[in-house]
């Protein structure tokens, strides 16, 4: 058996032994340029993975590492892509992530990877019920051997005054867009193709479509590149190998994806002040609280994990100058997010949300909430437009489950999505706008609970709103709602 046989399962009295042998071991890695790439190989159990991150931007690791103060700086860099990538393969066993000879990890970095570690699977440990002896996994680097030596390359000094916006696809990277450029902040966008999600030129159509709409001025494009043979591997060699775990090829463990690390180098090279993220308010509420533990599938899009990632580059370069990885949207719920884009129902036909099969599968907690809201919006008919359906996806009797994970408090809906109330919010707003089903009567909120929700999850909080960016959400958010052209 790969998995379990180093944890303690919430089951009372239940201890499983200790078997080194399942650690997760980094046995190799090689940084090759034209472009930067780094490969790395990692064993786990009898099982052994490969992984590649590309920068297609960057031509050399040289233009990385000129400016880092000491060749230490450059090892500890690397050291750190690979353990926050490589967290994932915990989920397949092992108390214990051992980096390769050279690599070195000083007792900060490993407390602060424990403790993303503990957050960015606290939805697994969750649904697995799993606790470990000694509190976490560790983060292990030989002591004994001396840093690797990485290339230089003469880069000048930061000269600062640059941003980095990331495409994501979806409707909050819409609203960001809209907001920078409202707000004439110059910025280059960040694009990056993942294991999960399908084909690689699918995903780069899909974003590129959408920067070509939205994007009002020229921009640079940072792209990235991130493959493996984990999520591509046959479930059945996973339980050939004795995994018994259920969710370890969900969509938080993408290390690229749920990793601020991984921008690091990006950060570098580029000399970039800032990057900017489009995350909504509701990502920083856990759903659901275990042992006294809040545990969220947004904890890796959380304003406390951008705050210990920022911190982490100062601590990793030595540099003072970055400002760190923020977000336009930080102090707002969806509804004003949706309300905002609605104003742009054209370039809102451009995006997608589904992780699972893009644009849209029509049958994931994300593409049915995504349909909501639109609809509550928009109207039913562009809703179908958007996902490119015929049939109603509130009609639809195989979606039922996936409404009733959406709606109901009793149960979690295991996606980026927000909480109940939100959702039950959007609901009432469906049936007002004369769209009625029967599982929008099942979950209908009285008037006065209607009225509540909507007033709070319409709410601002301009704390958390950016400086920069504040006029620019004022008006987006206060814009008018242009009415969905017919399907042409």
């Amino acid at each position: 058996m790969v998995l379990h046989r180093n944890a303690t399962l919430s089951a009372p009295g239940r201890t499983l032994s200790a078997r080194p042998e399942l650690d997760v071991v980094v046995r190799a890695f090689a940084l090759e340029d034209d472009p930067a790439r780094l490969r790395y190989r990692v064993d786990v159990g009898g099982l052994t993975f490969s992984s590649v991150i590309s920068y297609a931007s960057i031509p050399a690791w040289s233009g990385v590492f000129a400016a880092l103060p000491a060749r230490e700086n450059g090892a500890r860099l690397v050291g750190a892509l690979i353990a926050w990538d490589a967290m994932r393969f915990l989920a397949l066993g092992g108390e214990h992530l051992v980096l390769p000879p050279g690599l070195p990890c000083d007792a900060a970095v490993g407390a602060t990877w424990r403790r993303c570690f503990l957050s960015q699977f606290g939805e697994w440990r969750y649904r697995n019920r799993i606790r470990y002896r000694d509190g976490t996994p560790a983060l292990v680097s030989p002591s004994s051997s001396p840093p690797a030596e990485m290339p230089g390359g003469g880069r000048p000094p930061h000269a600062g005054g640059r941003a980095l916006l990331t495409n994501g696809g979806g409707k909050d990277t819409l609203a960001g867009m809209l907001l920078l450029g409202r707000s004439g902040i110059a910025h280059d966008v960040y694009e990056a193709y993942l294991p999960v999600g399908g084909d690689h030129a699918l995903q780069r159509r899909l974003l590129e479509n959408l920067r070509a709409g939205a994007e009002t001025r020229s921009t640079e494009v940072v792209r990235v590149d991130v493959r493996d043979d984990f999520y591509s591997r046959p479930a059945a060699r996973f339980s050939e190998a004795g995994v018994t775990a259920d969710h370890y090829r969900t969509d938080f463990a993408v290390g690229h994806t749920a990793s601020y690390v991984g921008y690091m180098p990006v950060v570098l090279h580029g000399g970039y002040d800032r990057v900017w993220f489009n995350i909504e308010r509701s990502a920083d509420d856990p759903h659901v609280v275990w042992e006294g533990e809040g545990i969220s599938h947004q904890w890796c899009k959380s304003a406390e994990y951008q705050a210990i990632s920022s911190r982490l580059f100062a601590e990793l370069t030595g540099f003072d100058w970055f400002e760190g990885f923020d977000s336009t949207l930080r102090g707002l719920y969806d509804h004003t997010i949706y309300r905002m884009v609605a104003t742009r129902p054209d370039l809102l036909l451009r995006t997608h949300s589904c992780n699972y099969g893009k644009p849209w599968c029509g049958r994931c907690p994300k593409c049915c909430f995504c349909y909501l809201m639109t609809t509550a919006f928009l109207g039913e008919d562009f809703a179908r437009r958007l996902l490119g359906v015929r049939e109603s996806l509130l009609a639809e009797p195989r979606n039922l489950p996936v409404w009733e994970a959406l709606m109901d408090s009793s149960r979690i809906a295991w996606e980026c999505v927000p909480s109940h109330l939100e959702i039950v919010a959007a609901v009432d707003q469906c049936l007002a706008r004369g769209v009625d089903h029967p599982v929008l009567r099942r979950y209908a909120p009285g008037p006065a609970t209607a009225a509540r929700l909507r007033a709070r999850f319409l709410d601002i909080d301009w704390s958390r709103v950016p400086a920069p960016i504040a006029p620019a959400v004022r008006e987006l958010a206060g814009g008018s709602v242009r009415a969905a052209s017919p399907a042409g």
